[in-house]
This record gives C-alpha cells, structure tokens and sequence, in this order.
C-alpha cells in the first residue's frame, strides 16, 4: 500500500470519530435536553414522569434528533469499516466478525435512533395522554432489538480489536488495545451522566487510532 493510499485510508478513521460527535451533539444531546430540564430515560417508562419531562417540547426536536442520529450512523460507517481493513491482513476472522458488527451497528443504530425518537414525537404529537404513554412503551418493546443488535456490533468491533492489538496482531503497541470504546465509555459516562456516553467513547477511540496509526503503522 502507498503512502497516499494509507493516508486516505486512515481519514476513513475520522469518519468514525466526526460522525460519533455528531450523533452525540446533534442525536443524544438534543434528545436529553428538554424546556423542563433533562430526560430521564428511565422516568418514560411511568405516564406521569414522562408527561412532566416533555411538557413544552417541540416534536420537532425529536425529529431533528432521529435525522442527526440516521445521518450519523451512515458517516460512521466507513470508519468502522477502515478498523475491518486494518485488521484484515494478519488477521482476516477478525476482519469479518469487525464487518458484521459494523453492519449491526450501523443498520441498527440508524434504525433505533429513528424509532426512540419516533415513540416520543408521537407521545407529544397525540396529546400526551394517557393512551398515547401506552402506545409508545408498546412501540419501545416492539422495536427494542434495534437497540439490542446495535450495542452487540458494537461490542463485536471493539473485543475484536481490543484481543488483535492485546496479541500483537497489528502494528499497535500492546497498550494500544485500551484505545476503545468500551474503556472511553465507561470514563465518558461518569463525566457526562451517561448522556451519550457511547458517543463520546466511540469517537476517542477513533481519533485514538487514527493518531496511533499514523505513529506507528508508516
């Protein structure tokens, strides 16, 4: 591989972190902040709470929030794609199993951010009422595997990578292996309350790699 092959496909890899920070700003932060103060994501589950939390909000503002979160998860992709095609040549089962977590993470990830959003617009839209709190939490378990297939690619991608360089498998240092989202979340969810904590992981570890890929894979 040249060198301007390389360094094309290492901007693949900001990709991944820009895209992150936009689900971040632009998904998760606009989701949480409400005219009344934060969402409480476990407060939806009882009618009171929640008609308390969305009281003078603007459907608009989850649709906005679906939108962002949908055009986040496609520009992610390549990034994830690129951690695939870094692992690839001394590792190809690596590679693979990095694919299909990128297509659970992305595909599903588009798909959950359109629905989470989608349950609280109509709970707004219909009045906030009673029947519609029941619709919505009905909409939530009906759909909820979204969720569930998307933190499961993501944590395909990052045990994957995180064993690869912990093996010495790439051209990262061992120590490189904590460059990953599931360690930068865990940091990022005390600092930030959880909100979006994923996000904000998931990005540092791809600026992370990009830089270490630019030290030590020439």
């Amino acid at each position: 591989m040249n060198k301007s092959t390389n360094n094309a496909n290492l901007k693949l890899l900001l990709c991944g972190a820009f895209g992150h920070l936009l689900c971040w700003l632009g998904g998760d932060l606009l989701l949480y902040f409400m005219p009344s103060g934060s969402l409480n994501v476990m407060g939806l589950f009882d009618y009171e709470k929640t008609a308390s939390m969305l009281q003078g909000v603007s459907p608009l503002q989850f649709t906005l929030s679906g939108i962002f979160g949908v055009i986040a998860m496609i520009v992610i992709m390549p990034g994830y794609f690129q951690i695939a095609n870094f692992l690839k040549p001394n590792s190809p089962k690596s590679a693979r199993v990095v694919q299909v977590g990128t297509a659970l993470t992305c595909v599903a990830g588009a798909v959950m951010h359109f629905t989470c959003t989608s349950m609280l617009w109509h709970f707004v839209k219909a009045g906030a009422t009673e029947q519609a709190h029941q619709i919505m939490l009905s909409y939530f378990f009906e759909t909820c595997v979204t969720s569930a297939l998307c933190n499961i690619g993501v944590f395909m991608v990052c045990i994957t990578l995180f064993i690869a360089v912990l093996k010495q498998k790439t051209c990262l240092p061992k120590w490189a292996c904590v460059i990953n989202t599931i360690s930068f979340t865990l940091v990022a969810a005390i600092i930030f309350a959880g909100m979006g904590a994923m996000n904000v992981g998931s990005s540092l570890m791809f600026f992370g790699l990009y830089f270490l890929m630019k030290k030590y894979c020439k």
